[in-house]
């Protein structure tokens, strides 16, 4: 259903859609997995648990094999994240997605028995790095601070009341200045919403309600798919950022699944682009409805109901058409036009190296594009240490630049509007491309929501 709707709002030239970081899902379909992998054959709710009981399901944490075959059904966050480490490291993703609390609680897994002998062991790039991590947490870069706090929330406190000042005001230029505004402000919700999913410090574990009450958006929904996408950056099955077929096509299709409009992808890509916090906000209360998160479905009724009572529902709806364009944009610019991993390359290296060649840091001109961008124009140091505090990422990003320098590993950055013309010069690329028959569709390996 969801690629029929995407076809036709591509065709309608009205509306499209882009998912995240995260991005929404698909409803998976049977998929044979690579061989390369050494995953289940095919993942269906009946094949799987079967393929279960013959294979052992062991993950790598720190040089130890874990077997979390019985465990996976109780891990908080879902079974699809173990079954997508079966036979692979999963250091990184431990610390990069989990408190202290729960790094504790490794060592109370079971130990593999027999542990996998054919997986090589991580190259010395991830030792420097979980080196390189440790030194920066013994340094206090993942403390937070209220200075830091405050100036998050400040830009969008301001862009909101300015919002309704201009609601107040009577003529087409004060509408379009209160739509301008609160679409700024959805923006920088969003932005803050991601840190606090992301944070793991009080504040942060405080504030999550901030996603349903300001963003409008399920934190649990979103939190669940947009950390494949931070684990597992640009590999085609997996992360869902980068899931846009029908409307947009990062690498050539099989042409039983291509379409005669991407040919004009490079041109018309701001329409499916700018109904993604539109899409979010019904995934959003589809997703609490069916799961009964009662608490989370209070949340976004008061602030549907807050929120048109604050500003005029017209401009609420087109401020978050609005929004989402600059959304879809910022969150894309820096992953879309970098490699993807599909075929022989998938799951190829290790995380490291792996988000080095996936993503791309934007430079910021001035402060304005700076607020705008709310942190995501550090967008490498955010995907290698995704729990620390944002305003700390100016400051590491000379320091990881030059750490890169030593471990020859590519840091790549582009100026703000550079990069947004090298992902429109990609796109049009893939538009001239042909199809290529057996190549995979971004159809979600493991259900994620």
């Amino acid at each position: 259903m969801l690629r029929t709707l995407l076809c036709i709002a591509a065709a309608a030239g009205s509306a499209g859609l882009l998912r995240s970081g995260a991005l929404s899902v698909r409803h998976p379909q049977l998929r044979v997995h690579p061989a390369s992998l050494q995953l289940p054959v095919v993942e269906t709710e009946s094949a799987a648990p079967l393929q279960r009981k013959r294979e052992r399901l062991n993950v790598r944490i720190d040089d130890e094999w874990y077997d979390l075959t019985n465990w996976r059904a109780a891990h908080p966050a879902g079974a699809h994240w173990i079954d997508a480490y079966r036979n692979f490291d999963a250091t990184e993703v431990m610390y990069g997605f989990h408190s202290d609390k729960a790094m504790g609680m490794i060592k109370r897994l079971p130990k593999s028995k027999e542990p996998p002998t054919n997986v090589p062991p991580p190259v010395a790039t991830s030792y420097a790095f979980r080196e390189f991590r440790r030194k920066l947490e013994a340094e206090g870069w993942y403390r937070p601070h209220w200075r830091g706090e405050l100036q998050k929330l400040l830009p969008w406190a301001a862009c909101l009341a300015a919002a309704k000042v201009f609601s107040l005001q009577v003529g087409p230029l004060a509408s379009l200045a209160t739509v301008v505004c609160y679409a700024v402000s959805n923006t920088l919700a969003g932005w803050l919403s991601h840190d606090y999913v992301h944070g793991r410090s009080p504040f942060s574990m405080a504030m999550r309600g901030f996603g349903e009450l300001i963003g409008g958006m399920s934190t649990t929904w979103w939190s669940m798919k947009h950390n494949m996408h931070h684990a597992l950056t640009n590999e085609i099955g997996y992360d869902e950022d980068v899931a846009l077929e029908p409307a947009i096509y990062l690498w050539q299709p099989d042409p039983k699944v291509d379409s005669w409009l991407r040919k004009y992808q490079h041109l018309y890509w701001p329409i499916p682009f700018s109904v993604l916090f539109l899409y979010w906000r019904f995934d959003s209360i589809k997703y609490v409805m069916k799961w009964k998160k009662w608490n989370e479905a209070a949340r976004l009724a008061v602030h549907w109901a807050a929120f048109c009572a604050f500003l005029p529902a017209k401009a609420v709806f087109l401020g978050v058409w609005l929004s989402g364009l600059l959304t879809a944009t910022i969150v894309t610019v820096t992953h879309q036009s970098e490699e993807m991993f599909i075929n022989e390359n998938l799951r190829k290296y290790d995380f490291c190296e792996a988000q080095f060649r996936s993503t791309r840091d934007a430079m910021c001109s001035n402060w304005f594009s700076d607020i705008l961008w709310g942190g995501m124009q550090w967008q490498l140091e955010h995907h290698l240490f995704p729990t620390m505090p944002r305003y700390k990422y100016k400051a590491l990003h000379p320091l990881l630049k030059e750490w890169a320098r030593e471990h020859k590993l590519e840091f790549r950055t582009s100026g703000e509007w550079e990069i947004l013309v090298q992902n429109i010069d990609q796109l049009k690329k893939m538009s001239s491309l042909p199809a290529v028959p057996g190549n995979p569709n971004s159809t979600p390996l493991f259900k994620q929501v």
